[in-house]
Formats: C-alpha cells, sequence, structure tokens
C-alpha cells in the first residue's frame, strides 16, 4: 500500500512538471491607454482571449517576448509592435461605433460592433464578397 501510494506521488509530481507554467501575467499593469487602469487581472486576461480568439492570433501578434509559449520574459508594457498601435485605434473605433453612432439609428436593441465583427478568426479582415442580386426584369 505504502509503495502504491509512493508510485502515485511520483507519477502526478511528473505529470505536473510536464506542464508548462501558467502565463507571466503580471499582477498590475502599466500603459494600458484604452482600457481602464485599474482593469481587474481576470477581466484583462478575458478581453486579451477575445481578441486573440477573434482574430485567431496568440500573444506575440501585439506583445513584445521570446516565449510565446509560456509568455515568459514578455514585455506587456512595450509599444514596439505596429500591430498594438493599430489595436488601440481599433478598439476606439470599436468604441465610438458602438456608444455613438449606432445609437443614432434609432433602433432598438443595437447589436454591439465586436472584433469578430470583421475579423472573423483571421488577423487581416477582407471586405466580403458582394452579394449577388437578382437582375430586375422590365
Amino acid at each position: 500500500m505504502r509503495r502504491t501510494k509512493s508510485a502515485v506521488v511520483a507519477v502526478l509530481a511528473l505529470a505536473f512538471a510536464a506542464v508548462p507554467a501558467p502565463a507571466q501575467i503580471p499582477e498590475t499593469f502599466t500603459n494600458l491607454q484604452v482600457l481602464p487602469s485599474d482593469i481587474p487581472r481576470e477581466e484583462l486576461v478575458r478581453v486579451m482571449r477575445g481578441f486573440t480568439g477573434a482574430l485567431g492570433v496568440r500573444c506575440n501578434h501585439c506583445h513584445v517576448g521570446p516565449g510565446p509559449a509560456t509568455l515568459e520574459g514578455f514585455d506587456f508594457a512595450s509599444d514596439a509592435k505596429e500591430t498594438k498601435k493599430v489595436a488601440r485605434v481599433m478598439m476606439r473605433m470599436t468604441r465610438e461605433i458602438n456608444t455613438r453612432l449606432l445609437p443614432q439609428t434609432g433602433r432598438s436593441p443595437l447589436t454591439e460592433v465586436r472584433c469578430m465583427t470583421c475579423h472573423r478568426g483571421v488577423a487581416k479582415p477582407e471586405a466580403a464578397a458582394p452579394a449577388s442580386f437578382p437582375t430586375p426584369r422590365g
């Protein structure tokens, strides 16, 4: 019985050693220019995961660092990548559409514009194919 317990503990220890460390996301944030500076860590992670899913990218698409698998050594505050600058503009554009422009339509309920609206899982969205309309008879 004791030997079995030891074996189980050893197997579990090896299994956990093989699991990559959780992402090295800091507890506090600097250089937040669009998101609130006091955003909770869990909320920021949720927002960033939404971006990665909507664009089909990983964190290193916008953030600088050597280890994309674990995010170890990433400089999340860095503005070195153009994609991060573009992302900020896109976030402001989306906010403007949702908070100022869509309400001007007078429609209710409003369908919010989100990253997925245009990106649909790709980093650089392309225009949708034009719709085919029947030729009017007359």
